[in-house]
């Protein structure tokens, strides 16, 4: 941000104000050859009326004067919205500590003692006008950037760096988080984050790196819900106080997504366990860890009998339904550690992480019986009973998980060839 100050202090316009007639027009001579505008006044009246047809941009005030005095002229500028920017400089013969704190405390920006030494004058005058021109050029670029912020199409949240309170949000921003325009200047920007350690640490690389761009942050709003953001942070400087901007997008709904393709690829449509290709990583992965932990690992294949018969009898509609209800009722027994997945038509393969041989045979035994003994109700009426087979394996290290699988699809299949509703396990 850069201020083109180039425009010379000296096309000002100063109001003197002085009941000495000598000294008035002294001083505005002396302030029009070095090249100010200048304005008369003679007492504190006229000095109000002219500040009420026109505000100057610097007021050189007589403090003793009869009627009303420099102390009561300028503390009425001071309370009126339209000239309490004005700086004023009080002129008196009155050096005293006490003089000087009650013109400061009614709102004198400086004091030049009588008798009047020109250059000091000059010198003064120039510096408040400077100043009063930095000001100006300040409220400017505030004004600009919040024109310029409330155009960003974005939500943006603007927060105080010392204190961490929230500045200004705009409408986009407030509505993400549910928070109304009121609430803003009292509301923490640490309460927003679903992680508070966030925003320590985003802000220390606003610090370290000057910009935070494109990063995935977890907010969360004043109902409770997670909002995803993506998320990009700056630092700013408004006057005098730093601030952290931060500009992000709702990316919610794009993460919900994001996740449900993702359990799409690894979910099998139809009964929303496994597919055979999770299913295989996940044994890949449980196998490692057997290995690692040494310890045992087993491997269930089962399949329902007759399955083609219940298809062509009753329609594949009530076939599928079978498959969701064989799905159901194995995930009675299963622990979260356990993993199941289809793998075939009507095949399925359960892994069973740190479990014994003995305790697998006894959970396939039971799986076998809960769905022999259920009875599943037929929408035309009516009732169907099914079975299953199913091939058990202790899978130990030196068994590659293709050679694993090939041995429990030969079990299931004696088990077929032995009469079906059994599992072998050996």
């Amino acid at each position: 941000m850069s201020w083109n100050l180039q425009k010379s202090v000296m096309d000002n316009d100063i109001l003197v104000v002085d009941d000495n007639i000598v000294n008035l027009k002294v001083l505005c001579k002396v302030l029009e050859n070095n090249g100010y505008h200048t304005r008369a006044a003679c007492d504190g009246e006229q000095a109000l009326e002219s500040v009420a047809q026109q505000k100057p941009d610097l007021i050189l005030l007589d403090v003793v004067m009869p009627g009303i005095d420099g102390f009561e002229v300028c503390s009425r500028l001071k309370a009126a919205p339209a000239t309490s920017e004005i700086p004023i400089i009080f002129i008196t013969a009155s050096d005293t500590v006490e003089s000087k704190i009650k013109g400061f405390e009614v709102g004198a920006a400086d004091y030049i003692p009588r008798p009047l030494q020109m250059p000091e004058v000059l010198a003064r005058v120039q510096n408040q006008l400077i100043a009063q021109q930095y000001y100006r050029h300040a409220e400017e670029e505030k004004e600009r950037l919040q024109k310029i912020l409330a155009a960003l199409p974005i939500p943006y949240a603007i927060s105080s760096v010392e204190t961490g309170m929230l500045i200004e949000m705009n409408e986009k921003a407030r509505n993400a988080v549910h928070l109304q325009e009121e609430e803003v200047s009292q509301t923490l920007a640490l309460d927003l984050y679903k992680n508070p350690q966030d925003r320590e640490r985003l802000l220390q690389d606003v610090r370290e790196n000057g910009l935070v761009t494109n990063q995935e942050v977890d907010f969360v709003t004043t109902k409770g819900k997670t909002l995803t953001t993506l998320y990009n942070a700056t630092p700013l400087k408004i006057g005098n106080e730093d601030v952290f901007f931060v500009a992000f997008n709702d990316i919610t709904k794009r993460k919900e997504m994001e996740k449900a393709l993702e359990v799409a690829a690894r979910t099998d449509y139809l009964t929303g366990i496994l597919n055979r290709r999770a299913f295989s990583e996940t044994a890949m992965a449980e196998r490692y860890r057997a290995n690692r932990n040494e310890h045992p690992l087993c491997v269930l294949m089962i399949d329902i009998d007759y399955f083609k018969k219940i298809n062509d009898t009753y329609g594949h509609d009530i076939g599928d339904e079978a498959l969701k209800l064989l799905v159901e009722l194995i995930g009675h027994d299963l622990r979260t550690s356990d993993a199941l997945g289809r793998i075939g038509g009507e095949e399925f393969v359960l892994l069973l992480p740190e479990t014994h041989f003995e305790g697998a045979q006894i959970l396939a035994e039971r799986i076998r019986e809960r769905i022999e003994n259920n009875v599943m109700d037929l929408p035309c009426g009516g009732a169907m009973k099914m079975t299953i087979s199913g091939g058990l394996l202790e899978w130990d290290q030196d068994t590659s998980y293709e050679e694993a699988l090939k041995i429990v699809d030969e079990r299931l299949y004696r088990a077929k060839r032995n009469g079906r509703n059994q599992i072998i396990s050996e």
